[in-house]
């Protein structure tokens, strides 16, 4: 009896085993299993916050942040997965070695039990996230406003004024070391009076190009940044020089020409009205002293009144030419007659027949020497110290017209008598 038994539960046990093979056959023949692939799955950084604790930052090597993945699993859900489903991680407070690199890890986060069953196994494309690990340094930089387009006819650009002027980055040394500017640059195209205009603040290396701020950390990032823009309203006006300077001694100016002419100003309506020409003082030319042919660029922005600019960089500066060419000399002699004496005292009168003539020398351009006349010359000697009969050699003043001199410091000698009763 005992062995019949025996052998009954032995058959019993050969038939499981048997139904569990043929089960496994037909699983394998009618759900065999199969793999499908997703690349470019994203690699989750996690627990870096334990390199802020003690002054560091991390940066990704570039294109080791991503992992190809080849799932295998039955047939019946390998179709029905999505890159969704699985999370890869790189662990920095448990995994990472050499300090340049962490381990990767994958998993199935799509939630169905059964489908996590039928996953047999997850190769993946590498191992290992490389990291470049270094120290974390904060910089302040100041904020470059630009303008895009123009606005509205008539108006230039007044000011751009940023909601704030400096920004505080923190990131990896080596980064924050390339940054050379922080430009918010907006579009003003067609705004009038004053209106904001936001952007995103960009970052600028050394080259002009815009910098890659994934690793870098600042309140402003891929926020809307405000710049308050004002217009000024604009007029053309001439430009004078003042060239009473522009000769060195013993030189005249003979000639002048500059481009251009006339210029646009801007500023608001209230300080461009009144305006009609741009007065250059006479200290903006010549300031050498240089002779013969002279051609000097003038900037002329450094002397424009108070809220007044000109918006064209290339009409600030003007070509002055100027021939400058040394003074000729003419002679004159004044007798008594010509001369004017002032402050004679009362009871006294001049002898003219005793009294001397006065020769003066008067230099000027040779042009304007030939139309100078001796009646447009002005001898003067002031008589209020001579206060008796008798001779006397007193000083004499010359005037002469505007672009003609006179450096003598002539004197007269003169004969004053007592008038008859």
């Amino acid at each position: 009896m005992k062995t019949k038994l025996l052998n009954n539960l032995l058959l019993k046990l050969l038939s499981v085993a048997a139904a569990m093979v043929l089960w496994l056959i037909v699983v394998n023949i009618d759900d065999p299993i199969t793999d499908v692939s997703f690349r470019n799955i994203k690699v989750d950084i996690v627990n870096a916050d334990i390199l802020a604790d003690q002054g560091q930052v991390y940066r990704v090597v570039e294109g080791t942040d991503t992992v190809d993945l080849t799932v295998y699993a039955r047939t019946s859900v390998a179709g029905r997965l999505q890159a969704s489903d699985f999370r890869a991680t790189a662990d920095v407070q448990k995994d990472l070695r050499y300090d340049s690199m962490v381990s990767i890890s994958v998993s199935y986060v799509g939630g169905n039990a059964r489908t996590e069953d039928a996953i047999e196994r997850i190769d993946q494309s590498r191992s290992n996230v490389l990291v470049s690990i270094e120290e974390s340094v904060t910089e302040q930089f100041k904020v470059t406003t630009r303008y895009t387009n123009e606005p509205s006819d008539g108006l230039e650009v007044g000011t751009l004024t940023p909601e704030q002027t400096v920004v505080e980055i923190t990131g990896p040394k080596s980064t924050v070391d390339e940054i050379r500017e922080v430009v918010a640059e907006v579009n003003i195209a067609g705004i009038t009076g004053t209106a904001v205009r936001t952007c995103t603040l960009k970052l600028i290396d050394g080259n002009g190009d815009e910098m890659d701020d994934t690793y870098l950390e600042y309140a402003e990032k891929d926020q809307p940044f405000q710049v308050t823009v004002t217009t000024l309203n604009t007029k053309e006006v001439g430009i004078s020089f003042d060239v009473s300077q522009a000769a060195p001694e013993g030189y005249g100016l003979s000639a002048i020409s500059y481009t251009p002419q006339t210029v646009t100003i801007a500023g608001e309506q209230s300080n461009i009205r009144p305006i009609l020409n741009l007065d250059i003082p006479a200290e903006a030319l010549n300031p050498d002293g240089q002779t013969g042919s002279v051609e000097q660029t003038v900037d002329i922005s450094q002397y424009l009144p108070d809220g007044i600019r000109i918006p064209d960089e290339n009409e600030r500066e003007i070509v002055v030419r100027m021939e400058i060419i040394p003074y000729e000399t003419t002679s004159y002699t004044f007798v008594p007659g010509q001369i004017h004496f002032a402050n004679i005292q009362e009871g006294l009168e001049l002898d003219a027949e005793d009294s001397g003539d006065v020769t003066i020398q008067v230099s000027g351009l040779p042009a304007d020497l030939a139309a100078l006349t001796q009646d447009s010359i002005q001898l003067t000697a002031d008589l209020a110290d001579c206060t008796r009969a008798g001779s006397y050699t007193v000083p004499v003043t010359v005037t002469v017209p505007d672009g003609y001199t006179c450096s003598d410091t002539p004197e007269i000698t003169v004969r004053l008598v007592r008038t008859e009763e």
